[in-house]
């Protein structure tokens, strides 16, 4: 019977890479590019490649920026600018952050906390806008509620215009009311305006709870662009890569995966996987891009490194990485409710 369900398993991960018209998928998408950069060996030159963004008629690097960890920390400003820059100085050009990223309460200047990760990324955007392809989000369900997020991250980023606004973290079917988001109060109307008066280019959503509704708004909206939790794990409990990857390809969306280390738990256990084969295993499936939080410059070299040396994994490779993270896969997915969230938010932790 394992046997069989080796096969089937490692089947449908050729047909997913391959982009085979029996799934119905598009072949990975773009041909690979590169921008060219420097390593942390001086003597050394990286190639970080490029991908097509979807539809959007923007390519994006396969190995990009969560602005969370040590750039949404209070506090860390000079070190969360210092990461920034040092990504867009290694040829990485896609930001994602968010109007939440930060913490509770308000600083002695009356800001909200909750917006310190735009805050650290606008410090750096306000001389190298241009240079990057920038992604933030609005966690507010009203019309309302997003177009003062909308305000404020504008004002936070230090820019006019915002590359892709999400809806972000979609929850399980139960816990999220989708007629709402279309109703004349909801946020969607809000996504829908900023993008027609040009403040905002693309739209998407975001999760990592449950792939069903966010499987029901693309189908229902023609997003441009989708992130989602796509790790080694992912296969072992209500699948991202089965139940949504297919339907994003197939709409020719743009394609971020989250959650590649787990929030660093990956690496408990002695090491379950590395970080090379846990980027890999996602960077093979057929994204735009993966991001991931950085804590400090060591962690984004290395990153950076493996992402530069990239080659796809076989259906084969792929399927003995998730076999080693199966006897683990809840500790894995703690964000599908699986098990507690970590109390350190820290490290490679998107």
């Amino acid at each position: 019977m394992k046997l069989q369900i080796d096969n089937t398993r490692r089947d449908f991960l050729r047909k997913l890479i391959a982009g085979t018209s029996a799934m119905g998928l598009a072949p990975l998408m773009g041909s690979l590019q590169s921008c060219t950069t420097t390593g942390a060996d001086s003597g050394s030159v990286l190639k970080i490649p490029q991908r097509a963004f979807g539809a959007t008629g923007e390519s994006v690097s396969i190995y990009s920026l969560g602005a969370q960890a040590t750039v949404e920390q209070v506090g860390m400003k000079e070190q969360a600018i210092a990461i920034v820059n040092k990504c867009i100085d290694m040829g990485i050009n896609y930001i994602d952050t968010s109007a939440w990223y930060g913490q509770d309460g308000i600083s002695s200047e009356g800001d909200h906390l909750r917006g310190t990760s735009e805050r650290h990324v606008g410090e750096v955007m306000k001389t190298r806008r241009s240079e990057v392809f920038l992604a933030t989000k609005t966690h507010d369900r009203s019309y309302d509620g997003a177009m003062r997020h909308l305000e404020s991250s504008l004002k936070n980023l230090q820019t006019d215009v915002i590359d892709l606004w999400q809806i972000h973290n979609i929850k399980p079917g139960q816990d999220e009311d989708i007629e709402y988001i279309f109703s004349d109060e909801g946020c969607m109307k809000a996504l829908i305006q900023a993008q027609e008066e040009g403040v905002v280019r693309f739209l998407g959503i975001s999760g990592h709870a449950d792939p069903d509704p966010m499987k029901e708004l693309v189908d229902r909206y023609p997003f441009d662009a989708v992130l989602m939790a796509l790790n080694a794990a992912d296969k072992h409990h209500n699948p991202y890569i089965e139940k949504l990857l297919p339907t994003a390809v197939e709409k020719n969306m743009g394609i971020i995966g989250m959650k590649i280390p787990a929030r660093d738990r990956i690496f408990s256990h002695g090491g379950i996987i590395s970080m090379k084969e846990a980027m890999s295993y996602t960077m093979s499936l057929p994204i735009s891009t993966i991001i991931v939080g950085i804590d400090k410059i060591a962690e984004l070299e290395e990153n950076v490194q493996i992402a530069s040396e990239f080659e796809p994994l076989t259906a084969d490779e792929m399927l003995a990485i998730e076999d080693k993270v199966k006897p683990h896969y809840e500790h894995l997915m703690f964000y599908k409710g699986l098990s507690d969230w970590p109390e350190e938010w820290s490290g490679n932790n998107v």
